[in-house]
């Protein structure tokens, strides 16, 4: 497959978002290693624009380069957000409705 480019944006560029794309979507897993080879042959470019996207996807925090292992992908860098406020109002009317429940609770 190669990668379509527009006139502004370079083959780093190029290569750069469609590994960003994958990574975020899963199609590239958590763990997978990356091979500048396979890579810049997949998508029909050098391997200097590969390089040049590992290391904003790494300063992005979505692969890192190991030691005497190449590129890994690492996953998504965040945590999922964290619960919506009626689940938090719910449990809250739990404990008012039955303090007990909760071990070691002195709610009034």
């Amino acid at each position: 497959m190669v990668i379509e480019r527009s006139p502004r944006r370079t083959k780093a560029e190029a290569v750069h978002e469609a590994l960003q794309a994958a990574i975020l979507a899963g199609r590239i897993a958590e763990g997978e290693h990356l091979r500048q080879e396979e890579v810049a042959a997949q998508w029909g470019v050098s391997q200097t624009p590969v390089r040049e996207a590992f290391r904003r996807l790494e300063a992005e925090g979505l692969v890192e380069h190991a030691p005497n292992r190449g590129v890994v992908v690492r996953g998504l860098p965040w945590a999922p957000p964290p619960p919506p406020l009626d689940v938090l109002a719910r449990r809250w009317a739990d404990l008012v409705a039955d303090p007990e429940s909760v071990p070691g609770s002195d709610f009034p």
